[in-house]
Formats: structure tokens, sequence, C-alpha cells
């Protein structure tokens, strides 16, 4: 029996439970990475499907590869997750409470109270019935303790629900949505705050939850469990930000230094949801850490009736036509058809349009990175269309105007070539300069009745493979035109057979080989780190930007308010080289070795929507 006891004792360990890792183990094992750097201090958080939001002089993205962008040209302050996807955002540029959707949209949910805008925004979150809270610092101290916490609630009234706080600053619900808690940051203290019953009633007095000392807190969050997470700013006796767990009865859990000199605030996310993604100070960015504990999942929110909408502009990430998007189906040229097109203001970028079935004459603004299709080429410039000429446009919308955005155009000989339609002569009058036509598909009419046309006095024609004098029109001929409209007369400018399409095509492309060495292709500057540059080409030179290979030599060049090359030449090598279009025809994403890498300085000031023209030497 006693050679039994010792296998009876192992059994018995086996019984018992296991003793789960504390938060203070998993912060200890938990190891940083610069998950982003940032232009300036940084802080406003939030993880989105593997990509994460925050504030630094604009609301930026890192993706899921750490390259960091612009996304909406603003000025917030904090953002929070709700779980129906939305971002909020509190941004002292509207001072207002924004919501940015799935699609990019942003919408205006407060920007008043009792008939004023808005003062100082600080950080935004929400309770589990859908109500908006967020914190206004502004003019508050020790000394001059006021700043308050509004409500949005769920029925669009903006309410100021506590007040006389020393600097509120971050600000979570509790899971249980009992208790909203408020980082008085001048204080160094975290108040604890009661939730009414109904959205008509102020929060509870403040109570004192827990006083961080050091240099007070920032922003706060919440794991699965209750526990919360704080941004303490900065601790004097370490020189550095640190995270602080707490306990809902408000004991110490764990502790964890963050390698930056601050640190603002925190986020969870990851598959998992057990990670956290810091903003910092000195190093500027966000930082990133496993730390094996599930945050919370956030509150849903409530669907909010919008005050409006902010015009978002196409430079912007969140924009549906950033220069990113496109070569991407399903949201590029929303509205198209055929349209005369009247003329191009370079000073503005805009065109002229009339509708060619009702005539109505319109002006849509055009995207620096629209694409083009001019006799079976690609690259060809939007100011090469003649006044009048008919041409197949697409358009996307500008906020309620429908065709606000050129995106693509296509000339009538690429649109028909692409879809077997042309046009075969019905009949030629005398002198052979005037004749109708009329589109066939394939060998059956397209259109139901000819058209008329005339040849213009310096019109080009191209018959069996070559450039001629004369059109030697004849009935059943099937060809292909550049015609505009003059008045009532439609006016042929160029007439090709199938057999001269290639030296059609040859000229044009000459055109446009010559026109881009001498001015370069468009892009835009993404990223500049050291002597290696993320260069985005736009979409207008897929064919070209696709012949370079890694090696070739290269030069950018600031450009002017038309977007013409202007300024000295900075001098790189391609490195790398991948089409992002689903079909080869979107943008080229590029790194560049610079030459001299002291110019990194320069390219830098040119990131924020400048278009950069690449020349290849």
């Amino acid at each position: 029996m006693l050679q039994l006891r010792p296998l009876l004792a192992a059994l018995m360990c086996l019984a018992l439970p296991l003793r789960a890792s504390s938060i203070a183990d998993q912060l200890a094992a938990a190891k940083w990475t610069h998950h982003a750097q940032a232009p300036g201090y940084s802080e406003g958080p939030t993880w989105l499907n593997g990509e994460v939001f925050f504030c630094s002089g604009a609301l930026l993205k890192v993706d899921k590869t750490g390259k960091v962008f612009p996304w909406l040209d603003l000025n917030p302050a904090g953002t929070f997750l709700r779980r129906d996807g939305q971002i909020l955002i509190v941004d002292n540029q509207h001072k207002a409470v924004l919501a940015l959707a799935t699609n990019g949209v942003v919408s205006v949910l407060a920007d008043q109270f009792e008939g004023r805008p808005l003062r100082g925004l600080n950080d935004v979150t929400v309770d589990a019935r859908g109500n908006i809270y967020w914190t206004d610092p502004e003019g508050s101290s020790l000394a001059k303790p006021v700043g308050d916490i509004y409500r949005l609630s769920v029925t669009g009234k903006v309410t100021r629900v506590a007040g006389g706080f020393a600097f509120p600053n971050g600000l979570d619900v509790d899971p249980a949505s009992r208790f909203l808690y408020l980082i008085e940051s001048q204080s160094k203290k975290i108040l604890r705050l009661t939730l009414p019953a109904n959205d008509d009633a102020p929060l509870g007095p403040p109570e004192l939850f827990h006083d961080l000392g050091g240099s007070g807190g920032d922003g706060c969050v919440f794991d699965a469990e209750g526990n919360l997470w704080v941004a303490d700013f900065h601790r004097p006796e370490t020189k550095k930000g640190r995270i602080t767990v707490l306990s809902p009865d408000a004991k110490v859990l764990g502790q964890l230094d963050v390698p930056a000199q601050v640190v603002s605030n925190i986020t969870f996310g990851g598959a998992n949801h057990d990670e956290i993604f810091c903003t910092t100070g000195t190093p500027d960015g966000v930082f990133h850490a496993k730390v094996g504990v599930k945050g919370f999942a956030s509150h849903p929110g409530a669907e909010l009736k919008p005050l409006r909408t902010l015009a978002t502009l196409p430079h912007e990430g969140a924009h549906s036509l950033h220069a990113r998007r496109f070569g991407v189906p399903g949201n590029i040229g929303i509205s198209r058809g055929w349209y005369l097109w009247r003329k191009f203001d370079r000073a503005t970028w805009t065109g002229e349009f009339e509708h060619e079935g009702n005539g109505e004459i319109f002006t849509a603004k055009i995207v620096p990175w629209a694409t083009t299709y001019r006799h079976l080429t690609y690259g060809a410039h939007v100011d090469e269309l003649l006044p009048g000429e008919r041409v197949n446009c697409f358009f996307n919308p500008d906020g309620d105007q429908r065709r606000g955005w050129l995106v693509h155009y296509q000339d009538e000989l690429c649109q028909m070539k692409g879809h077997n339609h042309a046009w075969v002569i019905q009949s030629v009058k005398p002198g052979g300069r005037q004749f109708s036509a009329q589109v066939f598909a394939g060998d059956k009419p397209f259109e139901e009745k000819p058209r008329d046309f005339q040849l213009a006095t310096d019109a080009k024609f191209f018959r069996h493979g070559q450039r001629t004098d004369s059109p030697a029109l004849k009935t059943g001929d099937r060809l292909y035109f550049t015609w505009t409209k003059e008045a009532d007369r439609r006016v042929v400018r160029l007439l090709a057979d199938d057999a001269s399409l290639d030296a059609v095509k040859k000229i044009e492309a000459d055109a446009v080989a010559a026109r881009i060495a001498r001015e370069g292709m468009t892009g835009q500057i993404e990223a500049v780190n050291g002597e290696t540059v993320h260069f985005l080409i736009h979409s207008s030179y897929w064919f070209q930007g696709n012949q370079l290979k890694p090696g070739a030599a290269l030069q950018l060049r600031a450009s002017d308010a038309q977007f013409a090359p202007t300024g000295d030449a900075i001098e790189a090598e391609l490195v790398t080289r991948k089409n992002l279009g689903t079909y080869g025809s979107g943008v080229n994403e590029t790194t560049l070795k610079l030459k001299h890498p002291t110019d990194a300085k320069k390219l830098a000031a040119w990131k924020k929507s400048q278009v950069v023209r690449l020349l290849a030497k």
C-alpha cells in the first residue's frame, strides 16, 4: 500500500485545475514591436480587420504590411470602434463627433450644444444602449476645473452630463455598462461615475477609483473580464510610459513599461483580440505587443441619424476614388455613357461635357489619376480630346452630384473596336466628302438609323494599313472614326479601316511616349524611410509603369498646381514594382532607392496630397 502513495499523489495533482497565467505573468512575457512610425505625437488608436487607425495630425491608417497612409484630412483626438464596424471620431477641425462608415462615408453626428459649437473634443466611447460620450477638457486645469463630459443620446440629443473636472481625458464604459470611467489627467486620478437608468439623467457623482500618481494617465480600455487597462502617460522613475492594469475593485494586476517616453492610449486587436496597440510620443507612432488577454469587443452602438455628411477628397485614403483603389472592379465609373467633350480647364482640372442623348451640359472635376484609352493606347492626357469630340466617359459621384468626378474615358474608336462595332458606309455624296454611315455590331445593324457626316478639311485618312491622301469612300466600307459635333454637323477628323488600326495606334503610342519622356508619369510618395522611397505610380500610366524593371534609373520631380513638372530632379533607382490592379491595370506600387540619401528630407515634404512626376532616365 505504501508503494501506491507516490502514484496516488501524482493522480491527485493531475485532478487539480491548472493555475491560469496571471495578467502580471502575461505582461512580463510580452514583447514590444514598433508597429508603425508617425509624423508626430500620436493618440486615439483603433484596430479593425488587421489595420490600425490613429490620430497624428490627421486620421492615419496602418495597413497589414505596416505602411502608414493618410486616411482623412481631419484634426482628430480620439477614435472608438463600434461593434458594427463604424469608427467614431472626435474631431477638432470640424468641432464635431463624426462617424466613419465602412464605405468611407463620413457623417457628422453632433456639432453643437445648446445652439453653440462644440469646443475641444478629446476622447470618445459608447455605452450598451448606444449613447456616445466624449470629454471636453478645453481651458481646464487643477486651478480651473471646468472640463466637461457630454453625451449624444440615441434620440440625437446632446447633453452635458458631468462637469467640474481638471482636464478630463480618456474615458470608457465597462462591459456591464454600469459605470463610466474617466481619467482626470491634471489630478492624476481615475474617477468612476454611475451610468443613469435613462438617457435624460446626468451621470452619477464622481468617485475616486484609483490614484495613478506619476504624470497621470491619458487613455484607457477594458478587457473582456472587466479589467481596466490604462495608458499611464509617463513615469518619472523610469522616464517611460507604462501600461497599468486595474481590476474592477481597483487592484493593480500588472504593469508593463512601454519603450517610449509617453504612452497616450491603448486598444485591443489581433485575430484573437488578445494583442494591444498603443499610441506614443518619442518615438512617435504605434507600438504592439501580444499579451494573451482578450479585450472587450466594445458595445455595439446604435444607428444615429447624421446631421450631414462631410465631403472628402480623392487624395484621402477613405475616399472611394483614392489612387490605390483604381483597377479594382466595382467602384470606379459608377455612371457611364456617350458624351460630347466640350472643353478642358487646365487651371481647375475640370471638364465640360454634353450628354449626347438629352443635351444636358455640366461640369465635372477630373481626378489626377484618371485612366484614358485613346486610339488604342493607354496613357493619353485629358487635354488631347477635341472640342465636341464624341467620347465614352465614366463618372463617380461627388456628394449629391451623380457625375462629379471623371475617372476614365475611352474614345469612340477604342469603344467600338472593343465591342466589335464599326461604322458601315450607307451612301456617299458626289465629291466624296459627305456621306452617311450606320453603326453595326458584327454584320448586323446596332443603331436603327444612319447618321450624316462630312470630312474636315484637315482630316486624316488611314486605308489598307497606311496613311493616305484620299479616303476613297464607297458603300459598304467598314470604318472607325474620330469625329466632333460642330453646331448641327458631325465632322470626321480621323478615319481608319481595320487594316490601319495598328498604324493609328503607333502614332498615338509614340506621342504618349514622347510626352512621358518629357514630363514623366504621375504618382505620389507614400513613405520615405531613409534612402528608401515608397512610391505609387498612378493608374493613368499603368501600362507604361508595367514596363519598368528593377534597376531602372529614375528621376522624381515635384509638380505645380496643374500637375506639370517643376523644380530640380531627384535621382533614384527602381528596386521593386507590383501592379495592384485585378487585371494588371491598376496602380503600380514601387520601392525606390535614392541616389543621394540626403534628398529624403525634400521628398518627405512632398508627401501630403502632392502629385509627383516620375521620369525614366
